[in-house]
């Protein structure tokens, strides 16, 4: 039986998809076939895209060969069977192949109720891949990082002699400057090295030495210390054979425990100089208990090894003489100044060598570093020491005949102030008393200092620093002030011009009534100065300044530049740790002269002998002379009878009506406002809108006023909104000029982003009467033709971006295109008309695109 092949059904085009997952496949194909070896990749894809070709050009071959025409079909049931039988009819194809009678050929001829149909696959399942071959991998990534190496040695050549060269020639700089220096003719090559080890620069060499240049400093340093040590031991061992020739054995037995020490400070290699000998001194006073078996307590007294104390003949005598009680730290300064302490003597010359080159090398950069090498050095040692000698090096650093610098200045203040944060309020209170103590001797001695002396300028810098960094309170500058504007003359003029350009905005800023008060009793005693004083340009240049300051016009004060105290200030901030912070002494200057008298109030444990009765008659002539003051600054009749007429019926309106009227300018109302310390904020919002809407032109000092308070604190801004949306909700009740009025204080609070333009979105713009309109259309016409331009665009892109303002957007864009554009011909000037139509086109623009 023949077994004929059902025709294969046509082949649909195929799709999109299909085609980009056929494309998707290929490229996939191809890639693999790229990178299965890197030498011969892209002839492997030409290999690969040619089979493809060819296997497609068959495959259409044989689609071609499938639409030849077909001949016509016979049907086998019409053919006689002897045909059949006899093999004369030909098959359907048009091979012509000889007839073996196999089942295919009978199957052709016979009937199609009589055929099996068979049927193939569909296509050939392909053979899988055998692997690709990576022969060449290995090599080729030997061969890559034999050419990075080779490229990484040739750019170390290259950076190695670049560097050569360098030091060549850094050498010939040092050798030429070493030649003008004249440092080359010295025999002793080490000489300069020594010299830094001496002044304590030798840490300078840590940074330019290299490792075993360094070791071999380090081992010169050690041996000299030996050195050193050897010397003083054998003027120390002189010095008592000369004084005590009968004894030897104290003698042999301090060279002994001297030799100890020394040993122990050989033993340790990473001690400096300085502490290496406290560690000798320290070793070889111990051993000295050690024999006596005495030990003095926390008072001063000798115990034994029981613990009993002992008496000693020099104590007992001085209590039958009835003498003074010594403390210890002024019994161990006696004994240095003396001479019967060469020990303590040598510890406090090195504590002042240490503390020198420490505050030698302050700046900004290492505050921090040097603030806790103070800090330590007054862990290590007494209190008493440390403010003495850090007193005398800022006495010899700062206060010179000359003038110091300021930024000199700042930084030891700034690292004052560290100090009296983190140690104690005592240290700044020692360093306060001793400048104030040198401020009034200065003063009874006025008429003897020269003008060209800087000393009292140079006290009077440092204590306004001191005041700058918040270590004691205004009113002890201002006392400060009050005394040297008592004793007027040049010298106190230019101390007073000095205040005034380092500190005086700060003054202004943190009390103005203070400074008001001290700036009025500065113009009393200028005014009764005598001529000769008045013309000196000093004086009146002392007074533009004082005006200035009064006026907050920083840009007439020469050479002002407050950016390196705030930073310092800030700096300070973030050194202090463990929640510390700068305690302000609230001390007079009374109180400072009268301290070695009374006593120190203000140190925790200190002696005071102070009255109480004469404190309460301070204070009460203190509260006498504030209410003599407010007495004295009581508003005027017109003012009070004009705030009666505006309808400021309570206590706090009819106060910052009266300020906002009596002010000089809007810092001022602002400053006196805020020192009411009124917790209803619309009340202030009140007044400052009420005023402005009674002008009978609009006024823009009520909309910078608004805006300092809009900046200052939110709670204000929102005060503000609802005092407007208020006027508003009641303009019907307002006149055209109040519009006006409002319009433009809405206009400034807006284009300075003190309010919203959402600000008006309680207008109904689906019932707008003749009063709401013309509202309406006065601050946009304010809005469009302002000269700021990115202003403008500014407050409408805030409303913009808001996508819960929808319904206020569109009504914005309907009110601008039908009501302000339509109408443009009722403008008589072109150039406003332009500017009107570009700008609204613009802004409608941006919130249609905005709203998509």
């Amino acid at each position: 039986m023949v077994k004929l092949k059902k025709k294969a059904a046509k082949q649909k085009p195929l799709s999109r998809k299909e085609q980009r997952k056929l494309k998707h496949e290929t490229k996939k194909n191809n890639k693999r076939i790229y990178h299965a070896a890197k030498t011969d990749g892209a002839q492997r894809v030409a290999e690969a895209a040619a089979e493809a070709a060819a296997l497609a050009a068959r495959g259409k071959n044989k689609n071609n060969k499938k639409r030849k025409p077909k001949k016509q079909q016979i049907n086998p049931e019409d053919i006689p069977r002897e045909e059949l039988l006899a093999g004369e009819v030909d098959a359907d194809d048009d091979e012509s192949i000889a007839s073996d009678f196999s089942d295919e050929e009978v199957d052709a001829l016979l009937p199609a109720a009589l055929k099996v149909k068979t049927f193939e696959p569909l296509g050939k399942k392909p053979a899988k891949h055998a692997g690709i071959q990576r022969e060449d991998e290995m090599a080729a990534r030997k061969r890559e990082l034999r050419q990075q190496k080779e490229l990484m040695q040739k750019s170390r050549k290259q950076r190695m002699k670049q560097l050569r060269i360098e030091n060549e020639e850094e050498d010939k700089e040092i050798a030429k400057l070493e030649k003008k220096l004249k440092l080359n003719k010295s025999k002793d090559k080490n000489r300069m090295v020594r010299k830094m080890f001496n002044d304590g620069l030798d840490y300078l060499l840590d940074f330019v030495l290299d490792d075993d240049e360094e070791k071999r400093k380090w081992e010169e340093k050690q041996r000299r210390k030996k050195e050193l040590k050897e010397q003083q031991e054998k003027e120390e061992a002189g010095m008592w054979s000369e004084e005590e020739d009968g004894m030897p054995e104290a003698n042999s037995e301090m060279d002994e425990n001297d030799d100890g020490g020394e040993a122990v400070d050989n033993s340790d290699m990473e001690e400096d100089e300085d502490d290496a000998e406290d560690e000798d001194e320290d070793g070889s006073e111990s051993g000295n208990d050690e024999q006596s078996n005495y030990k003095e307590d926390i008072y001063g007294r000798k115990r034994d090894a029981d613990g009993n104390i002992v008496n000693d003949a020099n104590e007992s005598d001085t209590k039958a003489t009835g003498q003074k009680y010594v403390p210890p730290h002024q019994r161990a300064l006696l004994a240095a100044s003396e001479g019967s302490s060469a020990q303590q003597a040598e510890k406090l010359a090195r504590l002042q060598k240490q503390s020198k080159g420490l505050l030698n090398r302050l700046s900004e950069a290492n505050l921090h570093k040097i603030a806790s090498g103070i800090e330590e050095l007054y862990m290590k040692n007494s209190r008493y020491n440390m403010n003495e000698t850090l007193t005398k090096l800022l006495q010899e650093a700062l206060l010179g005949r000359t003038k110091t610098n300021e930024r000199m200045v700042q930084e030891h203040m700034v690292l004052l102030a560290y100090l009296h944060a983190h140690i104690g309020s005592e240290i700044g209170a020692h360093f306060l008393q001793t400048f104030v103590e040198q401020f009034d001797g200065f003063l009874k001695q006025l008429d003897e200092l020269e003008v060209e002396d800087k000393r009292l300028n140079n006290l009077m810098l440092l204590l306004c620093y001191m005041y700058m960094f918040k270590i004691y309170e205004l009113r002890l500058l201002l006392e400060l002030i009050a005394r040297l504007a008592a004793n007027l003359c040049e010298k106190t003029v230019e101390c007073l011009l000095l205040i005034f350009q380092t500190v005086g905005f700060r003054l202004r800023k943190d009390d103005p009534l203070a400074f008001k008060s001290m700036m009025q009793n500065v113009q009393t005693q200028i005014a009764a100065a005598p001529l000769e004083l008045k013309e000196n340009p000093r004086l009146r240049f002392m007074i533009d300044t004082l005006n200035a300051v009064k006026n907050n016009n920083m840009s007439k004060l020469p050479q002002y530049d407050p950016e390196l105290a705030e930073t310092l200030r800030k700096r300070l901030k973030g050194m202090l740790r463990n929640e510390r912070y700068v305690v302000t002494l609230n001390i007079t200057l009374e109180d400072l002269l009268r301290a070695d008298k009374v006593g120190k109030w203000w140190i925790v444990g200190s002696a005071w002998t102070g009255n109480l009765a004469e404190m309460g008659t301070a204070q009460a002539a203190d509260q006498e002379k504030q209410r003599q003051q407010q007495g004295s600054q009581r508003y005027s009749e017109k003012l009070l009878e004009l705030a009666k007429k505006q309808h400021m019926n309570t206590a706090e309106r009819r106060n910052i009506f009266c300020i906002i009227m009596s002010a000089a300018d809007y810092v001022d109302a602002f400053e006196k406002i805020l020192h009411l310390a009124l917790k209803d904020q619309r009340t202030v919002a009140y007044v400052i809108i009420h005023c402005a809407l009674n002008e009978r032109r609009t006024n823009p000092y009520y909309a910078h006023l608004a805006l300092k308070f809009c900046q200052y604190n939110r709670k204000f801004q929102l005060a503000f909104q609802f005092a407007s949306w208020d006027r508003i909700n009641d303009i019907e009740s307002l006149s055209k000029t109040q519009i006006r009025n409002l319009a433009s204080f809405l206009q400034q609070l807006i284009l300075s982003s003190g309010l919203q333009l959402s600000v008006l979105k309680v207008v109904d713009f689906m019932q707008l009467h003749k009063l709401s309109f013309y509202f309406m259309r006065e601050i946009m016409q304010r809005l469009l033709l302002s000269n700021e331009e990115d202003q403008v665009y500014q407050a409408f892109e805030r409303i913009a971006k808001n996508s819960k303002l929808q319904q206020f957007k569109q009504s914005i864009r309907l009110f601008m295109q039908h009501f302000m554009l339509e109408k443009l011909d009722e403008h008589k000037v072109e150039e406003e008309k332009q500017l009107l139509r570009q700008r609204i086109e613009h802004l409608d623009k941006m919130l249609a695109y905005v709203d998509l």
